[in-house]
């Protein structure tokens, strides 16, 4: 059945083979993830040759499977016609089909091949895991110091989410030797087998994705956990593989770290900012200290101090003006407000009485009208705070 299945990947690797730096079409599933005309030709071809030779067989692939087709339970097939799509769709030359035969979440036979370099990797439960004729062994690198790494980023969340990724990267980067990202977990998997690497991370990965590497990576002699360290299987969605002697750093590092509840930002620092209302317009003060710019009047709350004593406190400090607090417009927590900080604003509406001037934080204070305002001067992210405010007046009173 290996061999038979070697061939057939073989097979499907010149079709991919021939689609390469030549004209397909390129379409989105999402906002960056790609999908080409090569990706569901090598599928639908796997499809029908593995149907044929094996019958009794269902397949889950990454294109045209349906949710609920995907039962990973007894003997079945996973493919992935072409992981590494945004490196083909631009022409670089890394990239591989994956197969797996599975027993339930078990895989029994892992197929890795880019037809690019004809490499061929492949493993059977409890036979090894080979390149060609040369039976692979993991690194023997025994600290994460000296060690090379790879990973990747889950192209449906990396911009949504960035810094719950990048913060785990960061931290590699000055405890390891190095971090590489090429954009094909399948063969990332397959490099750790071959020694290449010494370890591999990522997070959200897809069943398809992870399959036939890990069984590479085991019968290699390495390891693969979970962020936990708990044995792993290819529907959980985070994963460790390594040569097995760097592994527990690699876990000390992750254990905190799924996206999903790992948080990258400190607890934020109350913050108060005013719209103070005064003589027909808005007050804004021009900043003396980075970021430079136009801001509502504002600052840090003291210790001891509530919201409101913080806000009729700083708008003394910085304008002169004695003020009324009417409302709290919101609360705004934009980790990018403040390069310092991270902040939680709460802004209040006031009204104005005395006479302005500039202090404190502020060059000069000034009084403007909404229309008159130089939107791209704000800084912070007083321009979103400014425009709620004024959409929030226009509906309420039907104009400003």
């Amino acid at each position: 059945m290996l061999s038979k299945l070697k061939e057939i990947v073989l097979e499907a690797g010149k079709i991919l083979k021939s689609f390469f730096r030549s004209n397909f079409e390129v379409n989105q599933k999402g906002p960056i993830d790609l999908v080409t005309t090569a990706d569901f030709q090598v599928e639908s071809y796997l499809r029908e040759i593995l149907s044929r030779e094996f019958p009794d067989l269902p397949i889950i692939g990454e294109e045209y499977s349906k949710e609920n087709d995907k039962r990973y339970e007894g003997s079945y097939f996973l493919i992935d016609p072409l992981d590494g799509t945004t490196n083909f769709a631009h022409g670089l030359p890394w990239f591989a089909i994956s197969l797996a035969l599975m027993m339930d979440l078990e895989p029994q036979i892992g197929i890795i091949y880019n037809p690019i370099t004809g490499e061929l990797f492949y493993a059977e439960r409890e036979k090894g895991a080979y390149l060609g004729d040369k039976a692979l062994r993991v690194s023997r690198k025994s600290r994460l110091i000296d060690s090379l790494l790879a990973t990747g980023f889950p192209v449906s969340k990396i911009r949504e989410k960035p810094k719950h990724f990048i913060r785990p990267f960061e931290e590699f980067m000055i405890s390891s030797r190095g971090v590489r990202r090429f954009g094909a977990a399948a063969l990332d998997l397959a490099y750790v087998a071959s020694g290449h690497y010494d370890g591999f991370f990522e997070a959200l990965l897809k069943p398809w994705d992870t399959a036939a590497g890990i069984l590479l990576v085991t019968e290699a002699g390495g390891k693969v956990t979970d962020y936990l360290g708990e044995s792993f299987h290819p529907l959980k969605d985070t994963i460790i593989a390594s040569n097995g002697l760097i592994h527990n750093e690699m876990v000390e590092i992750l254990k905190n770290k799924h996206p999903d509840t790992f948080k990258p930002y400190r607890n934020p620092i109350p913050a108060v900012d005013l719209i103070i209302e005064y003589q027909g317009g808005i007050v804004l003060i021009d900043r003396k200290n980075p970021p430079l710019g136009l801001a509502l009047p504002g600052g840090f709350v003291e210790y001891g101090e509530t919201l409101e004593e913080a806000a009729i406190r700083e708008a003394k400090e910085e304008t002169n003006l004695e003020v009324e607090l009417l409302k709290i417009l919101g609360c705004y927590s934009d980790p990018k407000r403040d390069p310092r900080f991270h902040t939680i604003s709460t802004v209040f509406i006031a009204k104005g009485f005395g006479i302005l001037m500039g202090k404190d934080d502020a060059k000069e204070a000034v009084v403007l009208k909404p229309e008159e305002i130089p939107w791209p001067k704000l800084v912070f992210d007083h321009e979103k705070i400014l425009k709620d405010y004024i959409k929030r007046k226009e509906v309420r009173t039907g104009g400003y």
